[in-house]
């Protein structure tokens, strides 16, 4: 998909549902079809809207056309070598491989108790009760110390989302995604746990906005609006009030919703401006809600949710965040499920940061998704292959599709 200034519209163009959330962008026009009039652009530029993503691939309308993937344009943007492989590479994701099955069990505790302390200190803020400080500084070093020992285990289980449970989850994973991106910047411990703590609680302040309007499917009214952008200020004096002092984690979340092009809120702060915890936790939350199905919308592939951010660079987020953060995550991320191009299918099991379209991948089924004996695919060292015996991934799929959980394949 395209981001694009709905001014910018062609008669022809096909307008697709990003997956993006009124509550965070109320002047994305998303009504999937057609364009086929300039009067029905001219409406769209009179009602307000101003941002609209087109598929190339659906429509009329002719773009031009170089022949690569979404995921490829990705790759061209952060990659910091040439596609390759080598041994060295190759013990790098197996070492990654082993670490993560080491951390798997750990990791998995770690999630199930920060469920139960995220639900208590939530749930008690829509009272106006202030979050145990001490308990979740505790959940933020026992993240970092995971994610020390394993930079995919935490990362993997961020994907086992269930709309019902979305509000505790999103806390967790935003932290874990924060502290993993922070990590892979090279911040040092003591900042990874003010990050953590303020991606825990960058979204408190929306257990004091009404649901029936946080979970709204439709466009949001103005007035409903100005509610939901309430809630960083509301987060900030929840946080502040209880005793967290540090200007950092208070900023962070102050300024999650701020963007670099200033079309953010509450501020509307531009570039330099936001603060590096603002612009950390921007990314891992958009991330996260583009990947998690609510009430309102289902899942989408993590891919898929990285391509349009990749669209939102210099814009929605400073320059290099969202390119750096792919490099964290990988385009496939860990626990993806995919199709490689001789029809088998695996999961991802270690991502490599230095050629982020060739992770590790686990094969266990054939191509009619039947298991079949498992095996390790490093796709690097696939690319040194010649000829049609050198596997890619040729498409990433959605487990649910198919029933089946990855968890087992993964760890």
């Amino acid at each position: 998909m395209k981001k694009m200034c709905v001014g910018d519209l062609k008669v022809g163009m096909f307008i697709a549902d990003s997956g993006l959330s009124w509550l965070e962008h109320p002047n994305l026009y998303a009504q999937e079809g057609l364009v086929t009039s300039q009067e029905l652009v001219d409406s769209l530029v009179k009602e307000g809207y101003t941002d609209v993503f087109v598929d190339p691939a659906r429509g009329t309308y002719v773009f031009e056309d170089d022949g690569r993937t979404p995921e490829q344009h990705m790759a061209d943007g952060v990659l910091a070598a040439p596609e390759r492989g080598d041994w060295s590479e190759a013990k790098i994701m197996l070492d990654r491989h082993d670490a993560l099955r080491g951390e798997m069990n750990t990791a998995r505790r770690l999630y199930a108790e920060a469920m139960q302390n995220v639900r208590m200190f939530l749930d008690a803020a829509r009272d106006g009760s202030m979050p145990e400080i001490a308990a979740c500084e505790v959940l933020v070093e026992q993240v970092i110390e995971s994610l020390l020992r394993s930079d995919d285990a935490l990362i993997s289980l961020t994907k086992l989302k269930t709309f019902d449970e979305y509000t505790y989850t999103h806390s967790i994973n935003v932290s874990v995604l924060s502290v993993s991106f922070g990590k892979s910047l090279q911040l040092p411990k003591s900042t990874l746990r003010l990050l953590g703590l303020a991606g825990l609680f960058h979204d408190l302040g929306k257990q004091r906005v009404p649901q029936h309007v946080l979970n709204k499917p439709g466009k949001l009214s103005p007035e409903e609006f100005e509610v939901i952008k309430s809630h960083p200020e509301r987060g900030y004096a929840l946080c502040a009030s209880s005793g967290i002092k540090d200007a950092a984690v208070l900023r962070g979340i102050l300024e999650h919703h701020e963007k670099c092009n200033g079309c953010g809120y509450p501020a509307k702060l531009t570039g330099e401006a936001v603060h590096l915890f603002g612009r950390i936790i921007s990314v891992a939350d958009v991330y996260d809600a583009l990947t998690s199905r609510r009430v309102y919308k289902g899942g989408m592939l993590p891919n898929k949710a990285l391509s349009i951010m990749y669209n939102m660079r210099g814009e929605d987020f400073f320059p290099g965040m969202v390119e750096r953060f792919i490099k964290t995550v990988g385009i496939y991320p860990v626990g993806s499920l995919v199709r490689l191009s001789d029809f088998s299918h695996g999961v991802v099991v270690a991502a490599n940061p230095s050629l982020p379209l060739l992770p590790l991948v686990k094969v266990a089924f054939d191509e009619r998704m039947r298991p079949r004996s498992q095996v390790l695919v490093d796709l690097a060292q696939e690319k040194t292959l010649q000829g049609p015996r050198a596997r890619k991934i040729v498409d990433c799929l959605d487990p649910r599709d198919y029933k089946l959980d990855v968890t087992p394949l993964v760890g």
